[in-house]
């Protein structure tokens, strides 16, 4: 029986660029409020650095889920299993 080998999908460096920069965004945001917290210490009724670092945490988790979909290995992991797991 012939193995068909599944083409991989050719990564772009801008493509790798742009998703190591999308996940470093978050430690940057999060790190970055220290020096804002000096010229607002309150926002909303409580402390800066709570409301910056909870705006963050929703933050991450859209920029996590958007690094997801731009990450194309299980759109080939599926492929795979549809093929019966043939290589």
């Amino acid at each position: 029986m012939a193995q068909t080998q599944l083409s991989r999908p050719a990564r772009t460096k801008s493509a790798v660029n742009l998703r190591v920069l999308l996940a470093a965004l978050p430690f940057v945001g999060i790190y970055s409020g220290g020096s804002l917290a000096t010229h607002i210490p309150m926002l909303f009724g409580v402390p800066f650095l709570l409301v910056w670092n909870l705006i963050w945490m929703a933050g991450t988790a859209a920029i996590l889920a958007f690094i997801y979909c731009l990450d194309s290995r299980d759109e080939a992991a599926r492929a795979r299993e549809q093929t019966g797991g043939e290589q």
